[in-house]
């Protein structure tokens, strides 16, 4: 189970996100409209070593559709590590519906009590 919390109505975790022998524990936004896996910025995938192999066409939540730069880096959650799709933009770090489905958690969050839990069934 991975416990977070909802700072200024914005849901958050740690998560360890790496590449090669690099590793770096991050605050990242559990966003459920974003249906990708996770989000980083240009530095901290620089800070990784992680670096962009493809651009990946993405719409956005107005509807407009843009092109990001996109690589690969591990995430590991209660030392499950899986293989992610990395949006680079800027920005704090986001995850997304993929990365839950991925590591096959369910999200609940209690906003009136500023918390949430990340939980595999």
């Amino acid at each position: 189970m991975v416990v977070g919390a909802v700072r200024k109505n914005r849901p958050l975790i740690n998560l360890v996100i790496g590449w090669g022998l690099k590793t770096k524990e991050v605050l990242a936004l559990v966003d459920t409209g974003f249906t990708g896996e996770l989000k980083l910025s240009a530095k901290e995938a620089i800070d990784l070593g992680i670096s962009s192999t493809h651009l990946k066409f993405v719409q956005l939540a107005n509807g407009e559709k843009s092109q990001m730069y996109a690589g690969l880096a591990m995430v590991s959650m209660e030392g499950v590590e899986n293989m992610v799709s990395a949006l680079i933009s800027g920005g704090m770090p986001i995850i997304g519906v993929g990365l839950l489905k991925r590591f096959g958690y369910n999200l609940n969050i209690d906003f009136k009590k500023d918390f949430l839990v990340l939980q595999k069934q």
